[in-house]
């Protein structure tokens, strides 16, 4: 699990540093990192769309068992969409309760007017649908693509708007991150 999760940190990070939209190629080169890694304990299996897109992602736990044997504990399934220009729109996260995948939440993307967003809702069970979004980051994009400024928003209970937690603006460097998502 430890890998899984600091392999997700490092995706945010490159998408931080390299100001990289995510896209249908951003999501592909991101399985082919986390299931090629020999030391891990997690298996990933994939189905694709007409497009040859990733459309859904099932994270499973190899269990060992008597006599070298093991099996696979399905932990999360990830589901993508993509608009037409390849660039990932949401993704809802199920996590394996129960005997069941339940939805637990939603990453919506979307690039408007030099502005990169990704929100997040959570599932609400009771009524059926994604609540609100809980919490967003903007990444204010320049002309060249790099990433001028970061901020973050979140909402409090009872709340009806997201409100700012920080703000960053983000110095002028070059910060390869890709080699971190190949290392062991």
């Amino acid at each position: 699990m430890k890998k899984f999760m600091i392999s997700s940190m490092m995706c945010l990070i490159t998408l931080t540093s390299n100001a990289q939209v995510m896209t249908s190629a951003t999501v592909d080169k991101i399985f082919d990192a986390v299931s090629q890694a020999n030391d891990t304990e997690f298996v990933f299996n994939v189905d694709r769309d007409d497009d040859g897109n990733i459309a859904t992602m099932v994270v499973y736990q190899e269990l060992l068992q008597r006599k070298a044997d093991f099996t696979l504990k399905p932990i999360y399934r990830y589901q993508y969409a993509y608009a037409a220009d390849s660039m990932l729109t949401s993704r809802i996260k199920y996590e394996w309760r129960k005997q069941q995948w339940q939805c637990v939440g939603r990453y919506d993307y979307s690039l408007a007017s030099g502005c990169y967003t990704v929100t997040y809702s959570r599932w609400n069970k009771k009524k059926a649908q994604f609540d609100e979004p809980v919490g967003q980051i903007t990444y204010t994009l320049l002309p060249n693509e790099s990433i001028a400024c970061v901020a973050c928003y979140s909402r409090q209970r009872n709340k009806t708007d997201l409100q700012l937690e920080w703000q960053l603006p983000v110095e002028s460097y070059t910060m390869n991150m890709d080699h971190y998502l190949t290392q062991k």
